[in-house]
């Protein structure tokens, strides 16, 4: 039969044990907008498109160090001017350094940074997510993986996108808004 202090260890160690299981949440955290520009997918066809703009340089004090299974809800809103964008996959990496060698560089334009164009079979350990966007209409998502931890224990995120259907159109862009993150210490 189980002693007071035996119990009083277990409530005291249980809290200790839970947390290096990764099973305590983190508060929610309000992430800055973001949209991300678009390229021609006529010149991209079916590659990962790197965009030039890290998007999580700003969360760096906000985004706690130990977290793990940190996930990222929010709403897409496909900014069309002609293109037929439906599905988006999404993902993340902490730089762009060397992506010169195994991917093409698009360049930058007036209208948008520079961006790159890679083979999606070595994209995959980067892979965050499918976003299913609808042009004019806000979609809601969800984003998570260990390139997303990867990045935000960084502070930097530079997203990339892969069309899975439809067609996207330079100066095209998804705006991802009312963004929230959450992880677990």
């Amino acid at each position: 039969m189980p002693t007071l202090s035996n119990a009083r260890s277990i409530l005291f160690l249980a809290p200790l044990l839970l947390a290096a299981c990764g099973v305590i949440p983190t508060p929610v955290v309000d992430l800055p907008d973001t949209s991300v520009p678009l390229a021609n997918t006529f010149i991209t066809q079916g590659q990962v498109v790197y965009v030039d703009q890290d998007e999580l340089a700003t969360t760096k004090s906000t985004l706690p160090a130990a977290l793990q299974g940190l996930t990222i809800r929010g709403d897409a809103l496909y900014n069309s001017s002609g293109g037929n964008l439906g599905t988006v996959k999404l993902y993340v990496r902490t730089t762009l350094a060397g992506l010169d060698s195994r991917c093409t560089s698009m360049g930058a334009t007036p209208f948008t940074p520079a961006i790159y164009a890679c083979d999606p079979q070595g994209e995959t350990a980067q892979a965050i997510g499918t976003v299913t966007v609808q042009a004019g209409s806000k979609v809601p998502f969800t984003l998570n993986g260990a390139a997303l931890d990867t990045a935000a224990k960084a502070g930097h995120g530079y997203f990339g996108f892969q069309v899975v259907t439809g067609t996207a159109l330079n100066g095209e862009s998804v705006d991802l808004t009312a963004l929230k993150a959450q992880a677990k210490l």
